[in-house]
């Protein structure tokens, strides 16, 4: 997903130089301050979208973690109960 963020980023800044090469070109057709405007929107919009998908990617990370940790700690618990019988078990044979 982080590979789609930089793509992403590259793809948008490719299209705001061809943006700006094109305002240099059609100077006096556009005023500056539209244009200006114009990529100032842009950017706001690309950042908003890239920072509520670092939010998302975050939290599933989190996520993941998170879930991994509690199976590991389930699986150390049942090793524990499955010692613990074993051990009762071996001591009833050996108060026989």
């Amino acid at each position: 997903m982080f590979t789609l963020t930089i793509k992403k980023s590259v793809q948008m800044s490719v299209l705001l130089g061809a943006l700006v090469g094109s305002v240099a070109v059609h100077a006096e057709a556009a005023p500056i301050s539209d244009v200006v405007g114009t990529i100032e929107q842009t950017l706001t919009t690309q950042t908003q979208e890239m920072l509520v998908s670092a939010k998302r990617e975050f939290v599933m990370s989190l996520k993941t973690q998170l879930a991994e940790s509690i199976y590991d700690f389930n699986s150390q618990l049942g090793l524990s109960a499955e010692n613990e019988g074993e051990s009762a078990s071996a001591d009833e044979y050996s108060a026989k």
